[in-house]
């Protein structure tokens, strides 16, 4: 049963069960909670209770609504419960550690999730980089996730199309395991007969602080990104644009936040946005079995369980 905080949460944020009343985003909710404590606080009280605690006029009456909807709300989480997809908060058992240590106010309010909910704390290394990858550096995406298999650490990436898709497909091959955070539809990621099978057999997560149904767009993809860096130990850039582009503008985001070590791929492969990250503070990898000397004293006490069988992830 949920408790009074993970409850407020969810139907303070959620963009199920909508009636009218525009939830809050992540930054109005953390920024709320900052002013008036546990959300949880907030159930069953007025509008001019919650003026009275300082909240304006406008955002008493949008809190008053959005909390008026347990009975629509109950139904959404049942429904994708009953899927396999849990609804974690801050507030709950199972929510991410690393994302709360790491992202303070930026982590997601919400996260849906399916599969092993334990890989979500493990050590990991993120594989980043292009869709449009060329050979030489779909090769490093898939050596890469060979060696995160090697090591015993989950493969974290974004379950794109190109380097992602190829490091967690290489990863899961290699009987390791594979943390996914897609920005497409979770739901949609979940109907693929691979990652079923992954999920039923314990030897992957797929998350999203989205709506479990909701579709791509290029705002969910750049959102996301600090997602695979904060679950990640060491997460690599394999091919990046210069200036522009979800592989630079996430690198960059860690390496100004210090979400983890980020490291980029410097070799055959490497993209135009490669040696630009490397000077703004990225660390050079240029064999990808030197990737365990990265982690350095990023790695921490990684828990390798026996090779699973191998079978296609997507």
């Amino acid at each position: 049963m949920r408790n009074d905080d993970s409850l407020a949460t969810i139907l303070l944020v959620s963009r199920m069960a909508r009636d009218g009343v525009a939830p809050l985003s992540a930054s109005q909710f953390w920024r709320m909670v900052g002013q008036i404590g546990h959300p949880g606080g907030l159930l069953g009280r007025s509008e001019g209770d919650l003026i009275a605690s300082g909240l304006g006029e406008d955002m008493a009456a949008r809190v008053v609504g959005l909390l008026s909807r347990p009975v629509a709300m109950a139904f959404e989480l049942d429904r994708l419960d009953q899927s396999g997809i849990a609804t974690l908060t801050p507030f709950d058992e199972g929510y991410p550690q690393r994302l709360q240590a790491r992202l303070g106010s930026r982590r997601p309010a919400i996260l849906h999730a399916a599969g092993a909910l334990e890989l979500l704390d493990q050590p990991g290394i993120g594989v980043v980089g292009s869709r449009n990858v060329s050979n030489e550096g779909a090769a490093v995406a898939e050596a890469l996730g060979r060696q995160a298999a090697s090591l015993g650490l989950p493969l974290i990436s974004g379950a794109a199309r190109g380097v992602d898709q190829l490091a967690m497909k290489a990863a899961f091959q290699a009987g390791g395991t594979v943390v996914g955070v897609p920005a497409h539809s979770l739901v949609r990621t979940l109907r693929s007969p691979g990652v079923r099978r992954a999920v039923h057999e314990g030897r992957t997560v797929m998350c999203s602080p989205y709506a479990p149904d909701s579709p791509f767009t290029v705002g969910k993809a750049m959102g996301r990104n600090k997602l695979i860096y904060a679950l990640s130990d060491v997460t690599v850039a394999v091919a990046a644009d210069n200036g522009s582009g979800g592989t630079w503008s996430g690198a960059t985001e860690a390496i100004r936040n210090d979400y983890c070590r980020v490291a980029v791929w410097r070799g055959s492969g490497e993209g135009p946005g490669n040696e630009p990250l490397e000077r703004r503070g990225a660390l050079p990898l240029t064999d990808t079995t030197d990737l365990d000397q990265i982690l350095g004293g990023a790695r921490s006490d990684p828990q390798p369980g026996s090779p699973p069988k191998q079978a296609a992830l997507f």
